[in-house]
């Protein structure tokens, strides 16, 4: 058992958690001094349910590092690479797509 995975996989499943429920993002300062304006062009809830998810998947593949002795260190790295991969293109897909934003 590690430690530490598990706390940080504790800690990020449940700010994923919080994130999908949408009650993450108002802790931010960048959310709370963006103009009332700014705020209503975008769909909240959907981000907050993708970048939710995404940050879950990070807190489960730590909490399975922690827990599960058999997730060598080359099977850890390998899960947080294609992690990184997996949130970079989720972040492109964002920025890209239309879907966050109200018409």
């Amino acid at each position: 058992m590690n430690l530490t995975c598990i706390f940080f996989g504790i800690i990020f499943t449940i700010a994923g958690f919080m994130f999908a429920c949408g009650k993450g993002h108002i802790h931010f300062s960048s959310w709370k001094n963006m103009p009332q304006e700014e705020k209503e062009k975008i769909k909240i809830v959907p981000l907050c349910r993708n970048i939710g998810e995404v940050i879950a998947l990070n807190g489960l593949i730590f909490l399975l590092k922690g827990l599960w002795t058999g997730f060598e260190n080359h099977w850890f790295v390998t899960a947080m690479v294609a992690w990184f991969i997996v949130a970079g293109f989720d972040l492109w897909y964002i920025e890209k797509s239309d879907r966050y934003y109200k018409k």
